[in-house]
């Protein structure tokens, strides 16, 4: 999988399920401005969802979701390059990024642009939770390998337990309102 999702337009969305355990609505809803690369952590406070036939950030869907995780060095320096920095964009690259990048409405009601988004395209374009379907398919019929984003999220759990992780940590990390949930799948 590491090899099929290097240099994909889904290779950020799986660096990020691989090693954070979001789920797939958490992270197509990350901002760069919820990652803190000094403390090496990823706030997630929001998810994307299309409603009404729109994208939209909204809130999470239980008051435990709102957490923060903290990312290994590999995604963190992954991270960092890709994080696109203003002064090394060429000035086409720059208009083509602000001629492509689409606005969509945050929970707060305002209007962000995709650009603000972790998972944006480097020339601007929004990436969602369908750009996974593609994948999905192709791993399946390329690979043999019945993938869905979300066991990357099972790993990530049962990983964390393999290193003997405690509960209220693990839980934590996963997000999960209720300790049970965690020792019903993780441990």
């Amino acid at each position: 999988l590491d090899d099929y999702f290097s240099g994909s337009n889904a290779e950020t969305a799986y660096m990020i399920g691989k090693y954070c355990g979001l789920r797939i609505n958490e992270c197509y809803g990350l901002k760069w401005n919820n990652i803190d690369f000094k403390a090496g952590t990823i706030t997630v406070d929001r998810q994307m969802q299309y409603q009404e036939g729109l994208i939209k950030l909204v809130p999470l869907k239980t008051r435990n979701a709102k957490r923060t995780v903290f990312m290994c060095d590999r995604l963190k320096a992954y991270l960092s390059s890709i994080k696109p920095r203003e002064d090394s964009i060429s000035h086409t690259q720059a208009l083509q990024r602000e001629q492509n990048q689409t606005y969509i409405y945050d929970f707060d009601g305002s209007k962000i642009s995709s650009l603000e988004m972790v998972n944006c395209l480097p020339n601007g374009k929004i990436q969602t939770v369908n750009s996974m379907k593609f994948h999905s398919q192709t791993i399946k019929e390329k690979l043999g390998i019945d993938f869905k984003y979300h066991y990357l999220r099972h790993t990530y759990g049962t990983n964390l337990a393999n290193l003997n992780t405690p509960s209220h940590i693990l839980c934590s990390q996963m997000g999960h309102g209720n300790i049970n949930v965690t020792m019903k799948y993780y441990l």
